[in-house]
């Protein structure tokens, strides 16, 4: 998957989740999200802001960071 897919998934799937409260969504946003903090295209401050973006979503779905 190329960095702007990453960044389209990631942001479509995290509205989802927003709007409607689909775990699921949640889930693989932060998937997304951590996949694209690792490709090394984003600025540090981005980086960190997916992977916290990520460890929330995943702690409100109840599974830990």
């Amino acid at each position: 998957m190329s960095h702007q897919d990453l960044t389209t998934g990631a942001l479509a799937l995290l509205l989802r989740h927003d709007l409607t409260g689909c775990l699921q969504a949640g889930h693989q946003a932060a998937g997304l999200l951590e996949r694209l903090a690792e490709t090394g295209a984003l600025d540090r401050t981005t980086r960190e802001l997916c992977l916290l973006m990520s460890d929330r979503l995943l702690d409100a779905r109840g599974v830990g960071a």
